[in-house]
């Protein structure tokens, strides 16, 4: 084939590309809106959101030592990814501390 044709192939690939990673930059940061909306609404109304947490996680992030175990387990567990995993653990010590003072 032409060198011409390949090099047309290579742009419409690329502006695919660009257009697709545009759009689901998009649609994150409008889900990151919604979450915090949401968060916002049911803090307002004083509506608990039940832990994803399984007993296992809970108990092994209330031992400092073993933070990174619990997140290791949850991440098996629900299929989260690290961040999602590691803010699941954090807010429930967070939540935990909380409720202790």
């Amino acid at each position: 084939m032409d060198p011409f044709v390949y090099s047309c192939l290579f742009l419409i690939v690329l502006i695919t590309i660009f257009s697709i990673e545009s759009a689901v930059k998009r649609l994150e940061r409008k889900m990151k809106r919604i979450e915090l909306s949401l968060s916002l609404i049911l803090n307002r109304m004083e509506i608990e959101v039940p832990s994803q947490l399984s007993d296992r996680v809970k108990q092994l992030a209330l031992d400092p030592n073993r933070k990174i175990d619990a997140i290791k387990l949850c991440r098996e567990e629900t299929q989260m990814g690290l961040k999602e995993a590691k803010e699941a653990v954090e807010a429930f010590i967070e939540s935990d501390r909380q409720r202790s003072n």
